[in-house]
């Protein structure tokens, strides 16, 4: 039973981090609407239209109003999202670190559509999470703030330092999530999950590059493959440093 609801709110999370990934960008309001529209011609949503996942294939991945076709993106992130929610749950139960990596992922969902979207990673945002994580650590554990900033810190020079060396492998915006990751996780979890990024980056540009020869890619969004990572961390992440630290 545990799993269900936490499948039906997750995906809730998702739709909404979707929403607020496609429309904040543009500068589109999105909170304070009272029924959603459709992307293409503007039309309102029956409430059938909006169930999360339902929906998607209900109509077959197309707009029941202009019959255009819909992104995956939603139908991938209201997919991953409960699948991920419950492996947290069996790892975790109900204990912190299921509500931290929970928190991440949202953050993590929002850039996502935005950065598939618009290749952009909207500033504001990485504040507002900044802001929100410091604050409750700033009432209640002031200790492990302070050890959060300087790993902060650290990941400020390890990642300012890789940029400056490498430059044309990664945008900015896409360093200064890294960075913030270092503010939420572990330095050798956001190292986790930016070597996975990396790597399974170069795979899917180069399975691209021989099936689709001669197709130019000068921009390419990052932060799906730092979602990737994040993924993993809490499966492997251990595994990964006592496999690498015994060499």
């Amino acid at each position: 039973m545990i799993y269900i609801i936490l499948s039906a709110y997750s995906t809730v999370l998702a739709s909404f981090s979707h929403v607020i990934g496609v429309n904040y960008p543009p500068r589109k309001p999105f909170l304070l609407r009272v029924s959603s529209k459709c992307d293409y011609c503007g039309e309102k949503l029956s409430g059938v239209h909006m169930l999360p996942i339902v929906s998607f294939i209900f109509l077959k991945g197309r707009t029941s109003c202009c019959n255009k076709p819909m992104s995956w993106s939603y139908l991938a992130v209201e997919v991953l999202a409960p699948l991920f929610v419950c492996i947290l749950y069996k790892l975790y139960n109900f204990e912190d670190p299921f509500y931290l990596y929970i928190f991440i992922f949202s953050l993590l969902l929002i850039l996502f559509v935005s950065d598939m979207f618009y290749l952009y990673i909207p500033n504001s945002i990485l504040s507002l999470y900044l802001i929100s994580f410091t604050v409750y650590y700033g009432y209640t554990d002031v200790s492990t703030l302070l050890q959060q900033m300087y790993q902060l810190m650290a990941g400020a020079v390890i990642f300012i330092g890789l940029y400056l060396c490498v430059k044309k492998g990664f945008g900015f915006g896409d360093i200064k999530l890294l960075i913030l990751l270092c503010f939420f996780l572990s330095l050798k979890e956001v190292i986790f999950i930016f070597i996975v990024a990396v790597f399974s980056g170069a795979l899917s540009m180069s399975v691209v590059s021989v099936f689709k020869r001669g197709i130019m890619m000068n921009r390419i969004p990052f932060v799906p493959f730092i979602l990737f990572g994040f993924l993993c961390c809490p499966i492997a992440n251990d595994f990964f440093w006592k496999f690498f630290l015994r060499q």
